[in-house]
């Protein structure tokens, strides 16, 4: 079956396999790399390393900080404040 996942697929992805996963760039990979904003990773042989289930945590976590998929945020379901101001003076 070519829609079938692959059974046999690494837990263990390079900066490129990432970035297709997340639909980055490497170049955005290695961005939130540097600023410490992105998934967690490793180094190893010189090279940048990510698991696969740290990947789906750190987008599921995007997600959850979203107003737009986590309802608990979204500004338009709270209760309207009242401004208040004071007059010119």
């Amino acid at each position: 079956m070519s829609g079938a996942p692959n059974q046999h697929a690494s837990p263990v992805l390079t900066i490129k396999e990432a970035a297709v996963y997340c639909r980055r760039s490497p170049n955005a990979m290695k961005i939130l790399r540097h600023r410490r904003k992105g998934p967690d990773s490793f180094l190893k042989a010189g090279r940048i390393y990510y698991y696969r289930h740290v990947l789906d945590a750190w987008l599921a976590d995007g997600a959850a900080a979203d107003s737009r998929s986590n309802r608990d945020l979204d500004p338009t379901l709270q209760a309207p404040q009242i401004r208040r101001y004071s007059p010119a003076a």
